[in-house]
């Protein structure tokens, strides 16, 4: 099959399993890589894209399952591509690439708080120089569409930025990113390592007004780059140079909105120097430091927010401690940091047009003037001054966090004892009854409790047992019966278990009435791979008003009914 043949991806019922995996692996990807370069930017931006690409998907049927949803998407139509780019968004970020050192996907509310801040406008030169998956760019996109009006200012929209990017990987995904964004031809993304170029190379036509960028902290540069640099910021931290680096490339007036962590706050030696330069080159106006989970599960890493605006010198430096939501531990994967909670934080902010006047001083906010930062050699990790005041000046918020957890604590005790009470299960509810509240007193010893009885629940213990009810025995009877009259209509294909008698040895006494049986007795197994969800869906679901089971090994798991 050539690639010219272009009915394979369209046809749903064309090419599939080894067929298409040959076709992708020995034929496309060749192909889109060894196009020749005829001036078309589309063709090019392909080419570049492909350069290195490997097909990672290894099973052809699947393959050509994605290939099928996707051609059903109309991309013509904004509802769908927008839609579309907050599916893909939601996959960049499920991906775990922390196995490489500083690489993970930046929360959306703090890459959207960053461009809010920073502001760019259309007329303006936006850069991202450590891009990855394009986060901080769709920000940008979303932000400068919401003030181009005119169609010039559409045509501006799709010039404003610019992306640089290491990784072949990262790039291709930022490439995607951007057209499900609206961006016809990211020709301005670049494949390349930004810091490989020497800093005195940079010209001004090459300078920009607003930089926003999550630079790879953590990381350490290949032998030599470090020489692009001047001697005194010479090391091979990546985000160290990555910071040197956009002092350079900073217009005059040009503002920055990055995220760093603590380590450069507070690093000496070159560290020292770097943040010297900064104060002294730029006005560093406000850092905002963030809680330790809000890159969870990538990174445990404090991080902070760095503005600056480069021209004039440093004369305060306002913090902003960010708070975690009220009754919130930590941030994690399933409860990530949301943009709603910077809205104090905006409140606060001001405009640097009359140097933040508005601004003032609270439980989550102070200033540190430069006089005093040069007395501390530069150390910028400043603690909140009011933290420990506030804890020990707070009596009534304790009090009152103590009624709030000593109220859970009785409705979990009046809950448990309502569910013993009706069980009154023998002679051993009695004293327990008695001493109920003296001996359950805390979380962890009602946790024990419920644990205790949902143990004495699948065990059969919890309640009586009436002799009278209908044994477990004449129940798998009609349950066997009943699935050979599925069989014999062809509604479930016949399945064979393995005998099981021999695990009885291995298990807890039942009460009488009671008996040990695979799941698979009771219901139908089956291979979840032979078929799609969609078809189990139809065929399976609701046979004789029961569910589907779809995991084979369920069929070997033992219960007791």
């Amino acid at each position: 099959m050539c690639i010219r043949d272009s009915n394979w991806a369209i046809d749903e019922e064309g090419i599939t399993g080894d067929t298409l995996l040959n076709f992708v692996d020995n034929d496309l990807l060749p192909s889109l890589k060894e196009l020749k370069n005829t001036g078309n930017p589309i063709i090019s931006l392909i080419k570049n894209a492909f350069e290195d690409a490997t097909n990672y998907m290894k099973n052809g049927t699947l393959l050509r399952q994605v290939i099928n949803k996707v051609n059903k998407i109309d991309f013509n139509s904004s509802e769908d591509r927008h839609t579309f780019g907050d599916i893909y968004e939601k996959l960049l970020s499920e991906l775990q690439a922390a196995k490489d050192a500083g690489e993970f996907y930046t929360p959306r509310a703090v890459t959207e708080f960053i461009v809010e801040r920073v502001n760019p406008e259309l007329h303006e030169k936006i850069l991202d120089p450590a891009c990855g998956t394009g986060g901080f760019l769709v920000n940008v996109i979303e932000h400068l569409r919401k003030k181009a009006i005119t169609e010039n200012d559409q045509k501006l929209l799709q010039e404003a930025f610019t992306g640089i990017e290491k990784k072949h990987l990262p790039y291709i995904l930022c490439m995607t990113n951007l057209l499900l964004h609206g961006i016809d031809i990211p020709k301005n993304v670049k494949s390349n390592n930004t810091l490989a170029r020497p800093l005195r190379d940079w010209n001004s036509n090459e300078k920009v007004d607003a930089i926003v960028t999550n630079p790879p902290f953590g990381g350490i540069e290949e032998d030599g780059i470090e020489k692009n640099f001047p001697g005194e910021f010479q090391t091979k931290e990546t985000a160290d140079l990555f910071l040197v680096l956009m002092m350079r490339l900073l217009k005059n007036g040009g503002r920055a909105g990055l995220v760093l962590p603590d380590s450069i706050l507070f690093g000496e030696g070159v560290k020292t120097r770097i943040k010297e330069a900064l104060l002294k080159e730029c006005n560093l106006h406000t850092i905002v430091r963030l809680p330790k989970s809000v890159f969870a599960p990538y990174t445990t890493i404090s991080t902070n927010l760095l503005f600056f605006t480069k021209g004039k010198p440093t004369k305060e430096i306002w913090y902003y401690e960010h708070q975690l939501p009220y009754g919130v531990k930590s941030y994690n994967k399933t409860k990530p940091i949301n943009i709603r909670e910077f809205q104090p934080i905006k409140d606060w902010w001001g405009t640097e047009k009359d140097d933040f006047q508005t601004r003032e001083e609270n439980e989550y906010a102070w200033k540190v003037s430069y006089d005093e930062i040069v007395s501390r050699n530069f150390n910028l990790d400043i603690s909140n001054p009011y933290k420990n005041e506030q804890a020990n000046q707070n009596p009534n918020e304790l009090l009152f966090q103590y009624k709030e957890q000593q109220d859970m604590i009785q409705k979990l005790r009046t809950q448990l004892k309502t569910i013993l009470e009706k069980a009154n299960f023998f002679q051993a509810w009695k004293p327990i009854k008695n001493n109920f509240d003296n001996v359950f007193t805390t979380e962890y010893s009602i946790d024990q409790l419920k644990q205790t009885i949902l143990q004495l629940a699948v065990t059969g213990k919890l309640v009586p047992q009436d002799v009278d009810d209908e044994p477990a025995s004449i129940l798998l009877k009609k349950i066997q019966l009943e699935k050979a009259n599925l069989i014999k209509y062809k509604k479930i294909r016949k399945t064979t278990l393995p005998k099981f008698l021999s695990y009885k040895e291995y298990l807890f006494s039942l009460p009488i009435g009671w008996e040990w049986a695979p799941i698979g007795i009771i219901g139908n197994i089956f291979n979840g791979n032979s078929i799609s969800t969609d078809v189990k869906e139809r065929k399976y679901t609701n046979i004789a008003g029961r569910p589907y089971l779809s995991t084979k090994d369920i069929a070997l798991s033992l219960i007791h009914i």
